[in-house]
């Protein structure tokens, strides 16, 4: 029994190993500040979300951008990572077989431009180019177009502005006090007033005090304003997820985990039954 529950338990971990959710890099969206390097994914074609990341701090190349943003890669078989032949999985294998230099037809185009420029094709490579801090990169995929009719990624290079307004409290009068009596003319006799009614006996009188409306707080709003997108195409303003986002959601890692604590579990208690059982005798 304490053999079988062992072997059950190295099964599992050999399969599927400990749990290790894989968790992607860098943060969604765009960079907040000339600390980091923005990269857009635009599938164009291919379909999909288009995918807004930030690679924070230096990046030394377009490859270590990319990787630092959290987008996964696969480059080619001959060249390696130096040509960027898959993003996040498309083209499929079943199109791109990523052996050598994917066709002109059908590949991924490089961009590059500063925060509030406008996009440039890169005439360097991802390995021979170092993006400037706050800059921004791009992929945009090319199928069946010209040098001159590549199209750029459809999101604007800019970083979103954060505009913070403040409201003025308005101006409120004082309460109003009743007006005073009119006093009376000069020579002319004051008539008694009627008596009131004496108040009954434990009776207390409450004057109640004329309310004072209280200024209102000022009031602070805050608003983004999104970056506007280039004229080759609208983008409908979806930030996609990458491979690695989804994975880390997934619940097989915590499953597996349960399941190896409870063969270990099962492992132990077998163990103790058979020392005790060797003891007794």
């Amino acid at each position: 029994m304490t053999r079988l529950a062992l072997v059950a338990l190295l099964v599992l971990a050999t399969t599927f190993g400990f749990p290790n959710p894989a968790t992607a890099q860098g943060s969604p969206g765009f960079c907040p500040d000339a600390n980091g390097v923005t990269v857009v994914v635009d599938f164009q074609e291919l379909g999909g979300s288009t995918i807004v990341r930030c690679a924070p701090g230096d990046q030394g190349t377009g490859l270590a951008a990319l990787k630092n943003a959290g987008i996964g890669i696969t480059g080619t078989n001959r060249w390696g990572e130096g040509f960027v032949c898959r993003v996040e999985g498309k083209p499929a294998p079943e199109s791109e077989k990523c052996l050598d230099t994917p066709p002109a037809r059908a590949y991924w185009s490089y961009w590059h431009a500063p925060n509030g420029g406008s996009w440039t094709y890169s005439d360097k490579g991802v390995l021979n180019r170092k993006p400037p801090a706050g800059s921004f990169e791009g992929w945009s995929f090319s199928l069946d177009k010209t040098e001159t009719t590549n199209p750029p990624p459809r999101v604007a290079p800019v970083r979103p502005v954060v505009v913070t307004t403040t409201t003025k409290p308005p101006v409120v009068p004082p309460g109003t006090q009743p007006p005073p009596g009119t006093p009376p003319e000069p020579g002319v006799p004051t008539r008694p007033g009627v008596p009131g009614t004496p108040d009954a006996p434990g009776a207390t009188t409450t004057t109640t005090p004329p309310e004072q409306s209280s200024p209102a707080p000022s009031s602070t709003s805050t608003e983004t304003t999104a970056p506007s997108t280039s004229d080759s195409a609208t983008w409908s303003g979806e930030v996609g997820t990458t491979a690695a986002e989804e994975r880390s959601d997934s619940p097989t890692g915590v499953l597996v985990g349960a399941g190896t604590v409870l063969l270990l579990g099962i492992a132990g208690g077998v163990v103790g039954i058979r020392r005790r059982r060797a003891d007794g005798r």
